[in-house]
């Protein structure tokens, strides 16, 4: 005799009532996703500590506390020009991928994993590791993590630049890039 399945919890999240995360980020992304263009999917990826993944998801989304959004917040600030190169507006893009100075050292991260002069043009190229070279699938997603490490130590380290005073050296930012995507 098969069991009363009458009184069960369902979801409505999906045609079958059941629950799953793949269902769940579906969802999460048919609902908050279309207000941002650029981003087509939420990308998960289980190798990275979980603090990684949400700096990915926010800076994604542009939801970094960089200085033209914190001035577009109202936020009274004395410049929002990069605290870094002081060459242009601290946006996102600007921060991760274009600051000359940060640009030196996913220079060195490119010629460590031997991609060269392999460029990105946006923050959404740039985190999800897109990869012009063959690699197989498994090579492409450990990319993904020294990308997105790396995205999250200069970010790290700029902060502690700006908050602790600390020197910004681009061997010693490359040397912590290293240590945080093999651990």
């Amino acid at each position: 005799m098969a069991p009363d399945m009458s009184d069960s919890w369902g979801w409505g999240g999906c045609k079958n009532r059941s629950f799953t995360t793949k269902n769940l980020t579906k969802l999460i992304d048919e609902k908050t996703l279309k207000a941002c263009a650029d981003v087509k999917e939420t990308l998960i990826n289980n190798l990275v500590p979980k603090k990684v993944g949400v700096f990915i998801w926010r800076a994604r989304k542009k939801r970094l506390p960089v200085r033209k959004e914190l001035y577009k917040w109202g936020i009274d600030l004395h410049s929002v020009r990069c605290p870094l190169c002081d060459g242009d507006i601290e946006t996102v893009d600007h921060t991760l991928i274009s600051c000359k100075k940060v640009d030196d050292v996913w220079n060195k991260v490119k010629d460590w994993w031997g991609f060269g002069s392999t460029s990105y043009g946006n923050i959404e190229d740039l985190l999800q590791g897109n990869v012009r070279q063959p690699c197989s699938d498994a090579g492409k997603l450990v990319w993904q993590v020294v990308m997105w490490t790396s995205a999250y130590q200069i970010w790290k380290n700029i902060n502690q630049m700006l908050f602790k005073n600390k020197e910004w050296t681009d061997p010693m930012e490359f040397s912590e890039i290293q240590i945080k995507s093999f651990e």
